[in-house]
C-alpha cells in the first residue's frame, strides 16, 4: 500500500509509537510518506529517523500564520492546481460544509502535496489533524481516511462541544483508539458509530530491548520518570513524594532521574530546590531512544505519576526491560500494566500514596525479579508489534 501519515511536528521524540508504525510498515514493503503541521526544531531525534531516511520522506507545510499569508499560499496552490485538478479542489471549497471560509483556506493549504500523490491509505495521528484533513476524504473518496486518537486530543469535545467532530464522524472510515476503559469509552461518548471504531494497542518491538531482572543489593535507589514536562505529566506530585521518600528513609540514597524536557522545567527545577532535594532530583533533559534505554537498564523502579495519560508507551519500554513500575491509575494505565503483579497503581496527586508505594516495592524488594517477568510477559503478549502490524494494516485496507 501506498500510506500517507499525518502528524503535527516532526520529529518528535516523544512520539515513539509514531515511528514504530512507521517502520514496521516500511519493513512490510509499503511506501510510506509522512506528511508535518510544521518542523518540531527538535535537535535531539530518535535514531530510526535517520535509520530509516524518514526526513526524506517527511513534507512539512509550515503554514503561515497570518490570514494574508494564508490568503497568498492558498491562491498559489489554485493557480498552480486548478485546471488539473479541478474536482478535488471544488469539492473542499463549500464554506458551508467546512463552517468557514478560514477553513476552506486551509483546505486548499492542506490538499496540494496530494494532488501529486495518490494514497491508498491516510493515517492521520491525533483527532485535530483528523478534523483538519478530512477534506482530503470528500475530494478522494476512495482513499481510506483512519484517525488514531492519543490523549488531549479527547478533550477537544468536552471543550467545545461533540458537535466539532460531526463532519468526521460523518466521513472517517475508522476512528483508531488504544485503550477500551478510556478511549472507546470517550469516543461512544462523542456519538462516534462504535462500529467503526478500532482498539489498536500502541506497539512496541519488545524482542529489541534487552531484559534485566532487578535485585536489590543496597547502594543507591534509582528511580527513573520520562515525559515532556508539562502539567498533566504530574511530575511535581513525583518530586514531592521523591523528596519525602527519601525523608522517610534518611540511611538510604535515592537518585530520581527525570529525562524530558518542557515548558514547566524551570518551575520544577525551583520546587526541587525548594524541598531540598537538589541531590536528589537529577533533570537529565531530551534523550534519544536509546539513551532512554540506557537509563532504564540502569534504574531499579520507573515512576509514572501523571495526572492524564492515555496510554503510556514508556510504560511498555519500562516494562519491556525489566522495571517494577509505580503509577496513577489515570485514563488507560490499567491496560498498560498488570495492577499488583508488575505495577503499583496510587490515585493521582496524591503524594503520600506514591511514598507509601516505594515504600512498599522497597520492603518488598525480593519480589522485583517477578514483577519485572510479569511486566515483560504482559508487554510481549499484548502490545507485540508483529501482530498489532498485521491489525493496522488490516485496519487500513478494509473498505467499508
Amino acid at each position: 500500500m501506498r500510506i500517507a501519515f499525518v502528524v503535527g511536528g516532526f520529529p518528535r521524540i516523544s512520539e515513539t509509537w509514531i515511528l514504530s508504525q512507521v517502520t514496521a510498515l516500511l519493513e512490510r514493503g509499503h511506501d510510506v510518506d509522512i506528511y508535518a503541521r510544521r518542523s518540531s526544531g527538535e535537535t535531539t531525534v530518535h535514531g530510526d529517523v535517520t535509520d530509516y531516511d524518514l526526513l526524506r520522506r517527511c513534507h512539512c507545510y509550515d503554514v503561515p500564520t497570518t490570514r494574508g499569508g494564508r490568503l497568498a499560499r492558498a491562491a498559489g496552490v489554485l493557480v498552480r492546481n486548478l485546471l488539473r485538478h479541478p474536482l478535488p479542489l471544488l469539492r473542499c471549497l463549500s464554506p458551508t460544509r467546512y463552517g468557514s471560509a478560514y477553513v476552506v483556506l486551509n483546505n486548499v493549504i492542506l490538499m496540494e502535496p496530494f494532488l501529486k500523490q495518490r494514497y491508498d491509505a491516510i493515517l492521520c495521528h491525533f483527532g485535530g489533524n483528523g478534523m483538519d484533513f478530512i477534506a482530503l476524504k470528500d475530494a478522494f473518496p476512495d482513499t481510506r481516511f483512519v484517525t488514531m486518537f492519543h490523549g488531549d486530543d479527547y478533550f477537544i469535545g468536552d471543550e467545545k462541544g461533540p458537535e466539532v467532530f460531526a463532519l468526521l464522524k460523518l466521513l472517517g472510515d475508522a476512528f483508531l483508539v488504544t485503550t477500551d476503559c478510556f478511549g472507546r469509552a470517550t469516543l461512544r461518548r462523542y456519538g462516534f458509530d462504535d462500529r467503526r471504531i478500532v482498539t489498536l494497542r500502541l506497539s512496541i518491538a519488545a524482542k529489541k530491548i534487552p531484559f534485566r531482572e532487578r535485585r536489590w543489593v543496597g547502594g543507591t535507589l534509582r528511580l527513573l520518570s520520562v515525559g515532556r514536562l508539562v502539567e498533566k505529566k504530574g511530575l511535581e506530585f513525583g518530586i514531592r513524594a521523591a523528596a519525602a521518600f527519601q525523608a522517610a528513609n534518611p540511611g538510604l540514597r535515592l537518585e530520581y532521574r527525570i529525562i524530558g524536557d518542557g515548558p514547566l522545567r524551570s518551575a520544577l527545577e525551583r520546587l526541587t530546590a525548594e524541598l531540598g532535594a537538589t541531590d536528589t532530583v537529577k533533570f537529565l533533559g531530551a534523550q534519544p531512544g536509546t539513551e532512554v534505554m540506557r537509563w532504564m537498564h540502569d534504574s531499579d523502579i520507573y515512576l509514572l505519576p501523571s495526572l492524564m495519560e492515555q496510554a503510556g508507551y514508556v510504560l511498555l519500554e519500562a516494562q519491556a526491560s525489566g522495571l517494577p513500575v509505580v503509577a496513577t491509575r489515570v485514563g488507560g494505565v490499567r491496560e498498560m500494566v498488570r495492577e499488583g503483579r508488575s505495577a503499583l497503581l496510587v490515585e493521582a496527586g496524591e503524594v503520600s500514596s506514591t511514598t507509601d508505594a516505594l515504600q512498599r516495592l522497597l520492603s518488598r524488594s525480593a519480589d522485583w525479579p517477578v514483577m519485572g517477568q510479569e511486566g515483560r510477559r504482559h508487554v510481549e503478549e499484548h502490545f507485540d508489534v508483529g501482530r498489532l502490524t498485521t491489525q493496522l494494516e488490516h485496519v487500513l485496507r478494509a473498505r467499508s
